[in-house]
């Protein structure tokens, strides 16, 4: 177990300086976010005009505002971990990775774990812009523990869905076309989840009995199922 999540750093490393060096990708998923945040700010900001009350306006800001990061987080991601699995079968490497003496697994937790700080870097200046764009803000007596853990459990949650989709898509000659395919119905039960957590997050609602806790608990088990099943069946994919 051991070795096998060494090798899964050490692949996740070499993908990060890799991405590091060309910027290209990281740049495009970021100007991309920036993008649609802006046009989604514009489009809440006039639907929410015609509101009279600026109190109630502030609270539809906020529902749908809560609602419109994370689709935006979904597109980006989608964006960013379509390239995981297919650069490497474009360059040959993923061939040295099946003869490589390493569990499957590995590679596939490695492809995880660089999705995931991907995604992180490019959330850690997504969301303070979309909380000024799209006019929301998380409620004062939310702790930011529940706040983080929505974060890192949705983008673990995405990135693993991402990875998996990616490898599933490498044999077909249209990758591109494909991988929405796979990589949306999929992710759509996680995306469901974080809409709703976040939305409870940002008018505040109350953390006791049926509510985020729970949702939390589910969106959990969902990451749990997908990193464990993905990875089970991975080996299929890597020698096929």
């Amino acid at each position: 177990m051991g070795s096998g999540l060494s090798y899964a750093l050490a692949i996740a490393k070499k993908d990060l300086v890799t991405q590091m060096r060309k910027r290209f990708e990281a740049f495009s998923m970021f100007l991309f976010a920036i993008i649609a945040v802006f046009v989604l700010g514009l489009v809440l900001s006039s639907a929410t005009f015609i509101v009279p009350d600026p109190e109630t306006r502030l609270i539809v800001m906020t529902e749908i505002g809560a609602g419109m990061l994370w689709v935006v987080v979904f597109f980006t991601g989608m964006f960013g971990f379509s390239p995981v699995f297919i650069s490497e079968s474009e360059t040959g490497t993923l061939k040295g990775l099946s003869l490589a003496p390493i569990p499957a697994w590995s590679v596939y937790l490695g492809k995880v774990i660089y999705g995931f700080i991907l995604m992180g870097l490019v959330e850690l200046f997504l969301v303070p812009i979309s909380m000024g764009l799209l006019g929301f803000t998380f409620a004062a007596d939310v702790s930011p523990i529940f706040i983080l853990a929505t974060f890192c459990l949705g983008t673990l949650d995405l990135a693993a869905v991402g990875a998996m989709a990616s490898a599933l898509t490498m044999p077909a000659e249209s990758k591109a076309t494909v991988y929405p395919i796979v990589y949306f119905p999929t992710a759509t039960t996680a995306l469901i989840l974080l809409v709703e957590i976040t939305r409870m997050l940002a008018i505040g609602i109350p953390l006791v009995g049926p509510g985020i806790v729970d949702l939390l608990i589910i969106l959990s088990g969902h990451v749990f199922a997908m990193v464990t099943l993905s990875a089970t069946v991975f080996h299929f994919t890597l020698t096929s």
